[in-house]
Formats: structure tokens, C-alpha cells, sequence
């Protein structure tokens, strides 16, 4: 029996490494508030995970909800709650609290809360910056197998201050286009990707919506993945 096991896992690595792998990624906002669902099929059609963010803001705090699905079963459930940017020891932190499940069982709370502060962000922007040529080199590698199949990207924004609202849409196209061009140039679009973005004037309003799907090979992401962890400076 247990030989079995090991045979059926040897079986799914070889068909998740060698069949062609699709991602749907979703996102939409109202205000503050957005939803982002990732999900991976294999084939086109058989969906085998899928992964969920989830941002609200209550009252003056700030939810994330994390949950992570594979082949059905919720194998991760995250909720992190984070307090206002606050001032302990005359340094600006950021208090936060994680609750984690796994197989939905909640472990207990300890009460104890963390912080984040801007030394952190500090140190992981060191972090990238000493390992930008792994980065780099790891994109590029991976890029190679990707094939974008859809590409919308919808925005609708708007002040009742008509000078904000077209201050704010020339930042909004400026941004969009400095990052949507780079990737068209270098990925595989099947389909011109499709970009609207519409002031409102006289309106106080901030949505988006995007979809987006794309084909890559699995196997590519693993080898160049274990050639990142293998090559990564993690200090």
C-alpha cells in the first residue's frame, strides 16, 4: 500500500510537471475594499487550486482574509488584523495581528501583538536590490513559457474637484501604461490586451476591475524556482 502511494505521487509530479498549467487571475475594487482570486487549472478546465485575498476596512483597522484551496480542500485560512500607523518609542510602527488555520482549526490566540515598522521595509528593500540579478534572471527564464490569453483592465475614477480628477487620470494612465507596455513587448499575447480608463467628473469614485489568463508550463516555474531559492542572498 504505502508502495502505491509513492507510485501516485511520483505519477502527479510527472503530469503537473509536464502538462500545460493555466492561471485566471481576478481582481476587483470599490474604494478602498478589493477582492483577488487567483485560480490554476491544469488543462484549461480541471481546477486544481485556488487562492483568495480578501481587504476590508472596519471601522478605523484594516482586514486581510487569506485562503488557499488545493484540488478542493481549504488547506490555509489567514486573517491578518492590523491596526492604524501608531508611535511607540518615538518610531512610527504598525501594530498587526495573525490568526492561521490549517484544515479549518484555528490555533489559540496568544494575545501578543507584533509591529511593523519602517526598518523592516527598509531591510526588504536591501533584499531585493542585493538579489536584483536573480530576479531579473529568474524572469526571464520564466517568461519564456508564458502565453497571455486575456488581458482587461477596466478603471473608472473620479473627484467632485474636476482639476483632481484630471490630475488623477493622467497619474492612473501614466502608471498603467509604464507597466502594461514592458510586458507586451516581452510575453506572448494571443489577444491585443483591452484597457479602459474613464474619468468621472463632478463624482467621488475609485473602481477596477481586471481579468486576466494565462498559460505556462508548470515544469518551468519548478527548475527555475529551485534555481531562485538555490541562488538567493536571504541576508
Amino acid at each position: 500500500m504505502f508502495s502505491f502511494y509513492i507510485l501516485l505521487i511520483i505519477v502527479l509530479i510527472i503530469v503537473i510537471y509536464t502538462l500545460p498549467m493555466t492561471i485566471k487571475i481576478c481582481f476587483s475594487n470599490y474604494g478602498s475594499n478589493f477582492i483577488l482570486n487567483i485560480y490554476i487549472y491544469m488543462l484549461r478546465f480541471i481546477r486544481i487550486g485556488f487562492f483568495d485575498i480578501n481587504y476590508k476596512r472596519i471601522d478605523e483597522n484594516d482586514r486581510i482574509e487569506m485562503s488557499l484551496r488545493l484540488f478542493g480542500i481549504k488547506l490555509l485560512s489567514t486573517v491578518v488584523d492590523a491596526a492604524n500607523l501608531t508611535i511607540k518609542d518615538k518610531k512610527p510602527v504598525i501594530k498587526y495581528e495573525i490568526h492561521k488555520a490549517f484544515f479549518l482549526k484555528f490555533p489559540k490566540k496568544t494575545g501578543e501583538r507584533k509591529m511593523f515598522s519602517f526598518h523592516d521595509i527598509s531591510r526588504m528593500s536591501n533584499l531585493f536590490y542585493s538579489n536584483k540579478k536573480v530576479i531579473y534572471e529568474t524572469s526571464l527564464n520564466i517568461k519564456k513559457s508564458i502565453v497571455i490569453r486575456k488581458f482587461n483592465l477596466n478603471i473608472k475614477e473620479g473627484f467632485n474637484d474636476a482639476a483632481l480628477t484630471s490630475i488623477l487620470y493622467g497619474i492612473i494612465n501614466s502608471v498603467v501604461y509604464t507597466i502594461v507596455v514592458p510586458i507586451y513587448c516581452n510575453i506572448r499575447f494571443l489577444n491585443k490586451p483591452s484597457i479602459s480608463i474613464s474619468p468621472y467628473f463632478g463624482r467621488n469614485i475609485l473602481e477596477s476591475n481586471f481579468n486576466c489568463i494565462l498559460d505556462f508550463r508548470y515544469g518551468n516555474i519548478i527548475v527555475n524556482s529551485i534555481k531562485f531559492i538555490k541562488n538567493f542572498k536571504w541576508r
